[in-house]
């Protein structure tokens, strides 16, 4: 009895030190056994991941790289900033987003890849172990040295779109993949197309998220369709002059309307009829003190002394809940109401 627990014990651990979690991916791994060990890191204060690895290629009925995934059932849209890092290595030494049935070397997989030397291809194999063929299985895109690369799973269809920084996405290819599995893996990998060396890349603004159904209605008020629930939010920095985002805060409720305090180290947003602040650097969100008023809706506003914040909210009484505004401390406390009338 003693001996079975013993090795079931093992067993459990071996699964759970199997399993390496990095940023939003459940696993890290080498696929098909190329000779240089790849790795992947991530860098949880600029949300980064540096991803390096070996491998001979992804092509033909087998593949070698290093691929940092996640396992998805149903539609998706995933997207990234790609770059590689250092000069030089094989013109075809790839980086991008990989949809993969198993992470093992002859499965079934749709690549959307950008190479050393720029080009920018969606490839695939449509099932486990089949030949990937030049040109039958592949699209180029007309421009090159994209960083910006996106992959989307719609039913049966993949499709990449692509684009330089400071560009709107643009159409690569779509393709019909009818044998793919409803479960995938999704992720980011590296292939050195080189057995000899381990190449690097840098990945960043990395996003996976799931479209919204055909029949969802955000209005609560129709009730036409089951799928009107809250899809839920995310809070995310965005610096305009190079365009790398970070997220500060997800969650699975609706809240909205987020806006700078003035000391430049936190935000404020609204929530459930109440105001919340929350460092830039993310955390736990803080209750901002309005004192009674606590049907607060999108509409806050800071003055132009920063001193004080004014506030919106639904009051009792006012015909189909209407809105009086208030003003309040910047740091919270007892609002003072500046207007009454209805205005909802």
């Amino acid at each position: 009895m003693k001996s079975s627990i013993l090795l079931f014990l093992l067993l459990a651990f071996s699964v759970a030190y199997s399993q390496r979690p990095i940023g939003v991916f459940e696993n890290h791994t080498d696929v098909g056994m190329p000779k240089k060990a790849g790795s992947a890191e991530y860098n949880q204060a600029t949300q980064t991941y540096s991803l390096k690895g070996g491998g001979y290629n992804i092509w033909f009925n087998r593949d070698e790289f290093h691929y940092a995934y996640r396992k998805i059932s149903g539609d998706f849209i995933a997207t990234a900033n790609f770059e590689f890092v250092g000069e030089g290595g094989a013109p075809h030494r790839k980086t991008g987003w990989m949809i993969r049935e198993l992470a093992d070397a002859e499965s079934a997989s749709a690549n959307a890849v950008t190479h050393g030397d720029g080009l920018a291809v969606l490839q695939w194999r449509p099932l486990r172990g089949a030949y990937m063929r030049d040109p039958e299985d592949e699209v180029f895109f007309s421009k090159k040295n994209v960083q910006i690369i996106q992959l989307e799973r719609s039913g049966k269809k993949v499709t990449m779109r692509a684009a330089h920084w400071g560009e709107p996405l643009q159409m690569v290819a779509s393709q019909e993949m009818p044998d793919l599995k409803d479960s995938v893996l999704v992720g980011l990998y590296i292939c050195s197309h080189d057995p000899e060396v381990a190449e690097e890349a840098r990945v960043w603004n990395v996003r996976i998220d799931k479209p919204v159904p055909n029949d969802y209605s955000p209005n609560p008020v129709v009730k036409l369709t089951p799928n009107r629930a809250v899809l839920g939010c995310r809070l995310e920095i965005l610096n305009v002059f190079d365009g790398k985002r970070k997220v500060v805060h997800e969650s699975s409720e609706r809240f909205e309307a987020p806006n700078w305090m003035t000391d430049g180290t936190r935000l404020l947003f609204n929530q459930g009829g109440s105001l919340y602040t929350i460092p830039v650097d993310g955390g736990t969100p803080e209750k901002f003190n309005t004192g009674s008023v606590s049907r607060n809706n999108n509409d806050h506003s800071i003055s132009f002394d920063g001193k004080k914040l004014a506030i919106s909210s639904s009051r009792e009484g006012l015909q189909g809940g209407g809105s009086s505004v208030y003003v309040v401390p910047i740091e919270g406390g007892i609002p003072i109401m500046i207007d009454g009338q209805l205005i909802g």
